[in-house]
This record gives structure tokens, sequence and C-alpha cells, in this order.
């Protein structure tokens, strides 16, 4: 009887070896936009989970990536869904911070809990996160400044429309801005308005905003948040925008800003390396993790600067989802 049951014991043991064998051990990256309600991270999202899967056929690990965030843009649920994944005990953290200064206690506790942290797209510089992947906004606010000059001259009023003040990403990219028009003494910022993040509201300050200053000759929305609105939603700055009173310089090089850009709405783009948000991001948590690679402090995505000359070939890329290739140059 003895033996029967040590080499039942022993098949056990072995039985379990093999299945342990044949499963990939599991990894599980957390990607954390500002929001779901935002379609600019959609294309990150598609990235990101298009790394794990050529991760995954690689081996010898299976990746899995969570994509979780906030309905809206709020720093407060923000941190309430890094503590959802620290308690699922995500394999590490790759997040898009609403706040540089709400969001620093709880990746501190997530690293402070073993899980590496990078930020993407929008940094906490003073957290304990290990990496930063996005462009230089104030470069990026600097060249938005450069196109606007370049159609609308050197003089006349200019409005700025942001997102949620206070977001790094958007203060430094508007720092660029205002930096760059210092040097146009006949150019005036007369107001900065903010949407949150949202379509609407950004619709309504932007109309708000052409009633109150008729003579304004500006634009630059530091985000897309009112082009994602169906047309005729802003007649007062579209007819502006048509009849070239009104020039718009806008960040993201997105579709719906691609058409109107060729249609003459838009003078310039500014746009940000949206694959690589998920698709770099998952790659660099899985080095991390994986062999424990060290990285800077702060990786350059890049930026893409897009006109009428090369609009046609950003077309392009998205219509082949082909972000590799070079654009031609915008002027």
């Amino acid at each position: 009887m003895k033996k029967l049951l040590v080499i039942l014991f022993i098949v056990t043991v072995f039985l379990l070896m093999a299945t342990t064998a044949q499963t990939p051990k599991k990894l599980v990256f957390a990607w954390i936009p500002k929001a779901l309600n935002n379609p600019v991270f959609e294309l990150g999202r598609d990235g990101a989970f298009k790394r794990a899967e050529e991760l995954s056929k690689k081996g010898p690990y299976k990746v899995e990536v969570l994509y979780v965030a906030s309905v809206a843009s709020d720093a407060t649920e923000q941190a309430r869904v890094v503590e959802d994944v620290v308690a699922r005990k995500v394999d590490g953290i790759a997040i898009s911070c609403n706040d540089p200064t709400a969001l620093i206690d709880v990746i501190n506790k997530a690293v402070e809990a073993g899980i590496p942290v990078m930020t993407f797209d929008a940094d906490s510089p003073k957290s304990k996160r290990f990496t930063y992947l996005g462009v230089n906004n104030y470069e990026g606010g600097k060249w938005a400044a450069k196109l606007l000059v370049k159609a609308m001259g050197t003089s006349g009023d200019v409005a700025l429309l942001t997102g949620v003040p206070g977001a790094l990403n958007l203060e430094e990219r508007m720092r660029g801005f205002k930096d760059e028009i210092k040097k146009y003494p006949k150019i005036k910022i007369v107001t900065t308005v903010a949407c949150y993040d949202d379509i609407n509201r950004g619709v309504q300050v932007v109309e708000e905003t052409m009633q109150k200053y008729p003579k304004l000759r500006g634009w630059f929305f530091v985000g897309l948040w009112p082009l994602f609105a169906e047309r005729g939603s802003m007649p007062l700055w579209e007819k502006a925008a048509k009849a070239k009173k009104v020039f718009t310089v806008a960040f993201d090089t997105l579709p719906v800003e691609l058409q109107l850009l060729k249609e003459g709405y838009l003078c310039g783009l500014v746009g940000q390396k949206y694959w690589g948000w998920g698709y770099d991001a998952i790659d660099i948590l899985y080095r991390k993790v994986v062999n424990n690679e060290k990285f800077p402090d702060w990786i350059d995505s890049g930026m893409d600067i897009v006109t009428q000359k090369n609009v046609d070939a950003m077309i392009r890329a998205w219509l082949l989802k082909d972000f590799k290739t070079p654009l031609p140059p915008p002027f």
C-alpha cells in the first residue's frame, strides 16, 4: 500500500511538473491612459496589444495588457485605478498622468510594492517612476508658435485652449508656445481657456471666445478636443477659419485633424508618437521586468510636424498603420 502511495505521489509530481512546463509564465502589464473618453489614446492601446502579442509569440512569457482608466480625465479617479491594479499584483504599470503631483503617492506605493512604473505622454517627474516616454512638450509648443506665426503673420490677438489645468504635458506645451511668441511683441495672448479634456466643453469655450474676441487672429489648441465634434458644432470658428480670418495650430495628428488641415480649417499640426505610447511602453516594461534593464530618466519619442506640404503622407501612414517611415519635410 505504501509503495502504491509513493508511486501515485511521484506520478502526481511529474504531472504537475509537466503541466507547469507547458504553461508559460504570465506577465501582466497595466496600460493606463488619462481617460477612456479621449480617442487619442486608442492608437496607443492598439500598439500595446500588438507588442504584447509579439512578445507572447516569442516567449517564454505570455504577456497580457490591462487597458484600464477612469472614464473622464480625473486625477483622483486615476489614482484609484492605479490602486486597483496594484491590488491585482500586476507586473508593471505604464501611465499617462492627469496631474504630476496628485499621482506621486500612488505611483510611489506601487514601486514600493515591487511594481515598476513608467510614465508616457504626461509625466510625474517627482515620483519614483523609472522613466518617462514622450515628446519634448516644450519644444512642441515652440513649434506650434512657429507654425502659427508662419500662417497669421507677426501681429494679432491669440487664444489658447487647454485640457486639464496643471497636467504637466499641457503646461509645458503652453510654456514653449508663450516663450516663442515673446519674440513677436505685436502678438498678444488674450486668454487661455480650459475644457477639462471634454469635447462638448471644448466646443463651448471656443465659440464663447470667438464671440468675446471678434478680432481674434490665432488659436493654439493644446489638444484636439473640440475637433472631435461634428462639423457645424463651432460655426463661428469654422467660418472664420475657412475665410482665413483666424488661423489655428493644434497638437496631435489624428485623422480628423488631418482632414481639417487638408480642407483649410487648420494651418499646422504638432503630432506625437501615439502608437509608440503603447508599443514601446510594453516593450520597455518587459525589458525592465525580464532583463532588469536600465533606462534613462526621459526617452524622447520624437514628434511629427504636419502642414499642407506633407499632410497626404501622414494620411497614408494612418491608412497603412505605418508610423516608422519618416514624413517629408513640412516646408
